[in-house]
């Protein structure tokens, strides 16, 4: 810790330093970091002008609840659906309507423009997630305004938009503990000068996250973690504002006990953050950095941005993998993890492997340890032209874009046996790296966009067109020795077009109605078999807009999301142990159909008081089912009219607020309905159940003085104990309460 909090230190040094004089970040920075071209929204004032779904969560948003949890921050947008993990959202699940969430990878992550995903190509699943509490600005598409980023379109878009370079010389420092032991500490600091020809800005940021664990292992040990990021911002302006250039560097590490491991249903009603012993050393170890430049120059009415960029990402998670009961009771029930959580009276001997109580030694090698050591690299080159040309009585506002990207994965994969030896694990087989899994996976791709949004008086028309032109390739080693020629090579090479049309009627100064189609892909894994066909939909919406004469808002979309070929992948985090890792697995026709509802308005507007009392709404409808009957290794046996797994019908969100010119309390609850651990119709067998939640965060701020603001706030208030999830082996809990205090500095 003490390196963490010199490097936080030092940083907010340096914040007070700057002085006093600075406006907010919210109001002294491009808060789209000069991406107005490559964003869906362009700005924030345009955003009713979109013919598609879009939720932008802005900084004041964000700073009400000070939030480093995505899954937080997401459930103020509709139509998302989020499957818990490790109670702290370090790797969030996210889908969008009914997409599919595990590892969030059907939908695109982004940060300032670039893809977020290690190597979103050759390996979507997003091992990597962009840090919440250093973020300015979420923004969440859907529709067919996602034709926009691409690969991937049926799902939607995630774009994150980090600090921005102040115009003038600002700071703002953050310092937040909580009573299970977690301490935050967010700290940024910046300026722009003049530099003669030119201006040059800067930026210096730090986030820093530790806490001890609210899970509790048998024999004791650390269940918690330790974030470190740090970014970097150096720009360049021309004096006429009409060309810039920013630099961007980002580095996080990382290193928490997580585990896959969860509970019986037994065990997890008497105390669900307990771990068992056999997930004492489970460990991810990971570094991920951006290097990022964006240029930008104005061509008269016309803007070029460019934004050339590499990620790097390394990994190695170490975690119980694997069961050998062959020195036990041998059943062929109870040889896998998850049919051991799921049956412990039948399991009764590989159970107790498990726990490892005291004065409890079994046969060697029975435990596999899976080092899921992983090297990750992205790189490419991006530019969009967007401009303006008005014809008559229309106005076409058009975007040109195209990219060309490479990435790539190196598995180089070892398994360790163990015994347990009274509740301490005790290695038996040290294997050598490469021996579980030897594969390189890489890609190339090639795509292009085109959008020309048509304004005509009261009717809006956008059309969009992608292409993605892809070729993917991996190689297979059996051994760990890669001198040799690959046992096996698979590739996969694609070219799609991907066509979006929507629409929108200004039916008054108040009313609007919308709707639109496009075309929905996702490739399969190069890893899969060669058999596999790729995921390929037609997505529709349709809604309307209000907007009051004062703050009060209402949107509404129904969307149906037609699959002809559901996919799904084979992952650890799905608890694919009946399957050959990365392999994807069709599922035919599939239905997802719903409805999105949110609003939002500040009361204070209509009883006339000098308090803001802003209240929020965002609901969604989700109904999702299988429409033929098949068999495989990962979705299991399917019955048409079959519900998808991890999908809620059910869910909701309330905000509500009171703030003065110095004080503020905001609340916000959380309701979940139930969902189904493996797809299913009728009642849901308890076996099967993930039951329903409710949680309330609240967070209360007071202003000491301009710039000095006091935070008090807590998640999950009432302290609602409740599974996440069932995957991938057994019950795992969503995090208890939580209570943080701490103060802000803006200077």
């Amino acid at each position: 810790m003490s390196r963490k909090w010199l490097n936080g230190s030092a940083i907010c040094l340096y914040a007070a330093l700057l002085g006093t004089s600075a406006a907010a970040q919210s109001e002294d920075g491009d808060i789209l970091n000069g991406l107005d071209v490559i964003t869906v929204t362009g700005t924030i004032q345009n955003t009713d002008t979109l013919t598609s779904a879009i939720t932008f969560i802005g900084p004041e948003e964000l700073e009400k609840q000070s939030y480093g949890d995505i899954n937080r921050v997401l459930r103020a947008a509709p139509g998302i659906n989020i499957q818990e993990e490790e109670g702290y959202g370090l790797r969030p699940n996210i889908g969008l309507r009914g997409s599919g969430s595990d590892r969030s990878s059907k939908v695109l992550i982004m940060e300032d423009g670039v893809l977020m995903a290690p190597a979103p190509y050759a390996s979507p699943s997003a091992y990597y997630f962009p840090m919440t509490g250093r973020m300015n600005a979420v923004e969440v598409t859907k529709g067919a305004a996602t034709v926009k980023y691409g690969p991937n379109t049926t799902a939607g878009a995630i774009h994150f938009f980090s600090t921005p370079i102040p115009k003038n010389a600002s700071a703002h420092a953050e310092l937040m503990a909580s009573d299970l032991g977690r301490i935050k500490a967010h700290a940024w600091a910046g300026s722009r000068f003049d530099a003669g020809d030119i201006d040059i800005g800067f930026l210096l940021e730090t986030y820093q996250d530790h806490a001890d664990g609210f899970k509790d292992i048998d024999r004791g040990g650390d269940s918690g973690f330790d974030i470190e990021d740090y970014t970097a911002k150096l720009g360049f302006y021309a004096k006429d504002g009409d060309h810039s250039l920013e630099l961007k560097y980002q580095y996080k590490d990382e290193i928490s006990n997580e585990t896959y491991l969860g509970l019986s249903q037994a065990d997890f009603a008497v105390n669900p953050n307990r771990r068992y012993n056999a997930s004492q050393l489970d460990q991810m170890v990971n570094d991920h950095t951006t290097y990022q430049a964006t240029h930008n120059i104005a061509l008269g009415n016309w803007q070029l941005t460019t934004i050339g960029y590499r990620t790097e990402f390394a990994r190695n998670w170490r975690k119980l993998d694997r069961f050998d009961n062959s020195g036990l009771s041998g059943s062929s029930d109870c040889n896998s993890l998850p049919e051991i959580i799921d049956n412990p009276a039948l399991c009764n001997l590989e159970y107790n492997v498990l726990v490892g109580a005291d004065g409890f030694v079994s046969p060697d090698d029975v435990l596999g340890l899976r080092h899921n050591n992983r090297t990750y690299y992205a790189h490419g080159i991006q530019s969009a032209l967007g401009g303006v040309i008005e014809t008559g009585d229309m106005v076409h506002n058009l975007v040109v874009s195209v990219r060309y990207h490479e990435d790539e994965v190196d598995r180089f994969q070892q398994q360790d046996q163990y015994r347990m030896d009274n509740g301490a694990m005790v290695i038996t087989t040290d294997n050598a790296p490469g021996t579980q899994a030897n594969r390189l996976s890489g890609a190339e791709a090639l795509s292009a966009y085109v959008e020309d949004r048509i304004e005509m008086g009261d009717v809006s028309v956008t059309a969009g067109l992608r292409i993605e032109d892809v070729m993917s390739m991996q190689r297979r080693w059996d051994t760990p020795d890669r001198t040799l020629p690959a046992d096996s090579t698979r590739m996969n090479v694609y070219t799609k077009w991907l066509p979006a049309l929507s629409a929108k009627f200004d039916l008054n100064d108040q009313w609007s109605i919308m709707g639109g189609a496009h075309r929905g892909f996702a490739a399969a894994p190069v890893s899969s078999r060669q058999s596999t066909s790729p995921e390929e939909s037609f997505v529709y919406e349709g809604g309307f807009r209000y907007r009051g004469d004062a703050t009060f808002d209402v949107d509404t979309t129904f969307f149906f999301n037609d699959y002809s070929n559901l996919l799904g992948e084979c992952t650890n985090s799905t608890g694919g142990s009946g399957c050959d890792l990365g392999d994807a697995f069709n599922a035919g026709k599939v239905n997802v159909m719903g409805v999105e509802i949110s609003a939002s308005a500040d009361i204070a507007d209509w009883i006339k008081t000098g308090l803001s009392i802003p209240v929020s709404l965002s609901y969604t409808f989700t109904d999702g089912e299988f429409q033929t009957s098949f068999s495989n290794d990962f979705w299991g046996n399917v019955i048409a009219g079959d519900e998808l797994p991890y999908v809620a019908q059910n869910q909701l969100t309330l905000s509500a607020g009171i703030q003065d010119d110095h004080w503020g309390l905001n609340t916000t609850i959380n309701a979940l309905g139930d969902v189904r651990d493996v797809a299913g119709q009728g009642e849901i067998p308890m076996s099967e159940l993930v039951k329903g939640r409710a949680v309330l965060d609240m967070a209360a701020y007071y202003d000491l003085r301009e710039g000095i603001r006091l935070k008090i706030k807590a998640e999950n208030l009432l302290d609602a104990d409740y599974a996440a999830a069932r995957r991938p082996y057994g019950l795992r809990p969503g995090k208890p309460r939580e209570i943080f205090a701490g103060i802000s500095l803006d200077f």
